[in-house]
């Protein structure tokens, strides 16, 4: 009785002990497709617009159904995994080179047609699926964007889009909703 709660001891400390000695190794010798995530996306421990971006792009391929927050979490792990499956990539879980190169040549096929998709019922207040590069171009046309058209959803993306939607008298979001993208879109021809 005692060896068999010698061993039981033994196996509760071990696995207390070795799940963060586990996770240390992991993070000291990252395996490919998490170094190339760190490479593309930067650090995914906490709130990132690259990962939002990510998000956004699942959501769009309906991969993905959650609120889009910037966190590499569970959620947006499994929509990771669920597309790689889907396209035949190697199933990691990380936004990795080919994960990334595939989920952007998808969205680039349906963004060929770039006027909005809206959805549900409240037209005003509803989220419109979009390319990125066409939202940075025109804010670039109505002179609040300054930066490279790099099709990312980065902090100078949201700024330019909060200072629009401002100047517009427009619910400050930082998102583009059909009100924002109506008055976004005149600036099509660089008025």
């Amino acid at each position: 009785m005692k060896i068999l709660l010698f061993f039981v001891m033994i196996a509760v400390i071990g696995i207390i002990f070795l799940r963060p000695i586990k996770q240390h190794f992991a993070d000291l010798f990252p395996d490919q497709a998490s170094r190339e995530e760190k490479q593309f996306v930067g650090t995914v421990s906490g709130q990132n617009p690259r990962v939002q971006e990510i998000q956004q792009m699942l959501k769009d391929l309906k991969f993905y159904s959650r609120s889009l927050d910037g966190k590499m979490g569970p959620q947006t792990r499994k929509a990771l995994e669920a597309f790689q499956r889907k396209n035949n990539i190697s199933v990691t879980g990380k936004a990795d080179s080919k994960t990334l190169t595939e989920l952007r040549k998808q969205i680039a096929a349906r963004a060929k047609d770039i006027r909005p998709i809206v959805k549900k019922k409240d037209v005003a207040a509803q989220k419109v699926s979009y390319n990125i590069k066409t939202i940075q171009s025109l804010l670039k046309n109505a002179g609040f964007y300054k930066g490279e058209i790099d099709g990312k959803m980065g902090p100078e993306t949201v700024r330019a889009i909060k200072q629009f939607q401002r100047s517009k008298n427009l619910k400050e979001s930082g998102v583009i909703n059909v009100k924002t993208w109506e008055e976004l879109k005149k600036y099509e021809s660089g008025r």
